[in-house]
């Protein structure tokens, strides 16, 4: 049997196609579960003599989206669907219908600084850590209710989860470094480039990122997962990893990204911006080549459009202009003590080009 059960609204920038975004559907899987969890609550405190609800009762309910209904910015329609004993017991299917209203009625208390409904058990309350957990900054959902529609923001499903315990979760993306692993209880700990070190989990699949990157300082990790945090909104550890990238030498990625907001004439209306395609051909050479033993460079633009990447050690001052979209690559040294100079050119597409390169800087950079 299939009736309509609730018509929620999904509004913000995302929601404007009418559409909803895939990570939207675990929120609408944790609505279906709090109104189980809060249907069994209410059946139990009626019947004070029972210790478990009937035979079928859960298994029997189950929310189905069946598409997207009327104009506004995302609005599906989920129906009811019971089966089975739930389908035969009548007035028990109702206390699926009081769940829902009790849901809208406890969010729209909260939102307006009232004591929650006397019939919400404070415990179920941390369902909302997954219910609405994809809502960004700026998002709304919206539930309907008699009086006007209960409106959970990420601002209101933190106070929610706070009102129940001491701690609330939300998505997080994260850049940092990653410390001591513990194979054990399969856990690492990330420095964050702000912030205190924190303990993330290391799924299993994540191992081999985990050993390339562990105690290297050059190569930042980006995580993204679910983040465990305070009444303060101070971070206290990852609860999940969900997506775990390496940035190895990251330092250099940001250096060149930040040429690519050059235009034709920045150099007092002369200098030939660098093209995007020979940039990227650099930052990729650069990025899996570079040796761990050979400090930073400071890299800048040419007035021709190539990159010039200079060590300054005194009393050495050692350059590498790279010419593009040519590849040839102008070494240079200079003593500056003496006014020594020594020069060197190569072919960057040419086997073993590279390593030439560093050995050169390394070699002059030694004698300081």
């Amino acid at each position: 049997m299939k009736t309509e059960f609730l018509k929620p609204r999904f509004t913000g920038a995302r929601f404007d196609e009418h559409t909803l975004p895939v990570d939207v559907a675990r929120d609408l899987a944790a609505y279906e579960e709090l109104v189980i969890e809060l249907a069994k609550h209410l059946w139990l405190a009626e019947h004070p003599g029972r210790e478990r609800v009937p035979r079928g009762f859960e298994k029997g309910f189950s929310l189905h989206l069946e598409g997207m209904v009327e104009e506004g910015s995302a609005k599906p329609l989920l129906s009811c669907v019971v089966a089975g004993a739930l389908a035969l017991q009548g007035g028990n299917n109702d206390y699926f219908g009081q769940a829902r209203d009790l849901i809208a009625d406890c969010i729209s208390a909260s939102t307006a600084g009232q004591a929650l409904p006397a019939k919400f058990p404070k415990e179920l309350l941390d369902h909302f850590n997954v219910f609405g957990r994809s809502l960004r900054e700026g998002e709304t959902l919206e539930l309907p209710r008699a009086g006007g529609a209960a409106q959970l923001t990420p601002e209101r499903r933190k106070q929610l989860v706070l009102d129940a315990q001491r701690v609330y979760s939300k998505d997080v993306e994260l850049t940092g470094r990653i410390g001591e692993i513990d194979w054990e209880k399969q856990t690492f700990r990330l420095r964050l480039e702000a912030g205190t070190p924190v303990t993330a989990q290391l799924p299993e699949h994540f191992s081999e990122q985990a050993r390339q990157a562990g105690g290297k300082e050059r190569t930042l990790v980006s995580i993204q997962g679910v983040g465990v945090f305070d009444a303060f909104d101070q971070l206290q550890k990852i609860s999940e990893t969900h997506h775990l990238e390496l940035l190895p030498n990251q330092a250099l990625v940001v250096q060149i990204e930040e040429l690519l907001a050059l235009k034709d004439g920045w150099l007092e209306g002369q200098g030939k911006a660098p093209d995007k395609d020979q940039l990227a051909w650099a930052t990729d050479r650069l990025v899996a080549s570079f040796p761990e033993s050979l400090p930073f460079p400071h890299i800048g633009p040419t007035p021709e459009g190539g990159l010039f990447l200079e060590w300054i050690q005194k009393p050495w001052r050692v350059s590498a202009e790279l010419l593009l979209p040519s590849h040839r690559c102008e070494l240079q040294a200079t003593n500056t003590t003496t006014g020594k100079t020594i020069n060197k050119d190569c072919d960057l597409d040419q086997a073993g080009a590279w390593p030439e390169v560093y050995a050169f800087v390394r070699d002059h950079l030694s004698q300081a």
